[in-house]
């Protein structure tokens, strides 16, 4: 994705095509609803609501989600920002509000996906009611995927900021949670030795 922007190749045509067409679904109601929903989940009220999610985790001895909360908002954030200065991508000049900073990837995108993705691996199996369960998990997933449209109906973003926003978010916190097994699971075998 990153050689299809630099490029301008196939995906920079789908995000100004997506640019283009999205001020066709602009209305009052909607525009507040949009800019409402972007403020809301913004990295910095996410990053308040890890601090919220590390003290409970902290309460449960979850440790290693403790763990991974932190490295994965902290790394998240960090890769974000670097892609953002290595790329120098601007925004949209269409925007409903107005954003300073690169474009891609989302730091929005980013930041969410983790955030609820790791809410989600931290006690999706500790809810034994299915519809409850199945409620929760839909309530995360649409959480992330109205962060991401939110930013693209608002045309600060690119359709393939997101996509990065996500993809990087995705990629960073699966690699963390592969690492942290994998620790773990030589650490118990170290012991039974």
């Amino acid at each position: 994705m990153i050689e299809d922007v630099i490029d301008k190749e196939l995906v920079t045509r789908l995000d100004v095509w997506i640019n283009s067409k999205i001020v066709l679904l602009w209305s009052p109601l909607l525009n507040k609803i949009m800019i409402f929903i972007t403020n809301i989940l913004s990295p910095t009220n996410l990053f308040i609501l890890s601090i919220i999610l590390l003290a409970i985790l902290l309460y449960k001895k979850k440790w290693h989600h403790s763990l991974l909360l932190l490295f994965s908002m902290v790394g998240g954030l960090l890769f974000e920002f670097l892609t953002k200065l290595i790329i120098h991508r601007t925004r949209p000049e269409n925007a409903l509000i107005e954003v300073s900073g690169y474009s891609f990837p989302s730091g929005h995108a980013t930041m969410a996906i983790i955030f609820f993705s790791l809410l989600l691996y931290s006690f999706k199996d500790e809810i034994k009611n299915r519809v409850i369960k199945n409620f929760f998990i839909a309530l995360n997933i649409s959480f992330f995927l109205l962060s991401g449209f939110s930013r693209i109906y608002l045309n600060v973003h690119w359709f393939s900021d997101i996509l990065a926003g996500f993809s990087l978010g995705l990629f960073w916190l699966t690699l963390l949670i592969l690492v942290f097994k994998t620790i773990t699971s030589l650490s118990k075998k170290t012991l039974k030795k």
